[in-house]
């Protein structure tokens, strides 16, 4: 069952751990509420799907792992087990933008899409994509965006993904903005699997040395005690500890 891709998002409250086949089939998905859980329980949720797909090592060919933006322990749980994961296996690791893996929602045909989530201090995460077919383009990068100016960067008629706050719900724009149903507000581990598939396909190389989290954010990303997140590293003993 070699050519499984295992994908971890732990950058929202809703995360949750997924394994793709080679062929990009969905095999199973466990979906974790609460971000204060995400710590606890991801281990043994992505313990739980490789021991029922992929028990021998060489049945997991990579990882990908949401990498944000998103919130701060979320982002540095996700990457810690993803990274301690790919480096006990020594498979390829692979980060996805939360933001695209949100726009992978949009159903095909939906045109402009604004994905916005909540980044605290009256900002909000915002990037726009092109789903006008099959799969979501990219139109802007993921910016971090002072909430008084979020309606000014949305475009008349788009679909909006994610947390649109009250400014953008009382947009008036012409024509209006659509908002997504609740179950499309939410990026999902699936997604992130499959974006890793796509890259382990295209050949891109490994990022388990280089992959950082994407706060978008300055000093206020720093940790207690003043190790920011450039400490990350998969030689830390939470990244080996558990998954093997």
């Amino acid at each position: 069952m070699g050519g499984l891709v295992l994908g971890i998002e732990t950058a929202t409250a809703l995360g949750g751990v997924a394994l793709v086949s080679a062929d990009g089939g969905l095999l199973a998905e466990t979906t974790l509420l609460g971000r204060e859980s995400h710590s606890e329980r991801i281990i043994p949720a992505a313990g739980e799907l490789l021991d029922a797909f992929a028990p021998s090592p060489g049945d997991l060919a990579a990882v990908a792992v949401s990498r944000g933006p998103g919130s701060f322990t979320g982002l540095r749980t996700g990457l810690a087990a993803a990274k301690g994961l790919a480096f006990a296996r020594g498979i390829p690791l692979f980060g996805v933008s939360t933001l695209e893996a949100l726009a992978a929602n949009a159903p095909p045909g939906s045109g402009t899409v604004s994905v916005v989530l909540g980044a605290r201090r009256g900002e909000v995460f915002h990037a726009r994509f092109d789903a006008a077919g099959d799969a979501p383009k990219r139109l802007t990068p993921d910016a971090l965006v002072p909430l008084a100016d979020i309606a000014g960067e949305l475009q008349p008629g788009s679909l909006v993904l994610g947390e649109p706050p009250e400014p953008v719900r009382k947009a008036r724009l012409s024509p209006p903005l659509r908002f997504a149903p609740a179950h499309l507000n939410h990026p999902r581990a699936a997604t992130v699997a499959l974006a890793g598939l796509a890259a382990l396909r295209a050949g891109r190389p490994t990022e388990l040395e280089s992959l950082l989290p994407a706060y978008l954010r300055g000093p206020d990303a720093d940790l207690p005690g003043g190790r920011d997140h450039r400490g990350l590293s998969c030689n830390d003993k939470g990244f080996r500890d558990g998954l093997r």
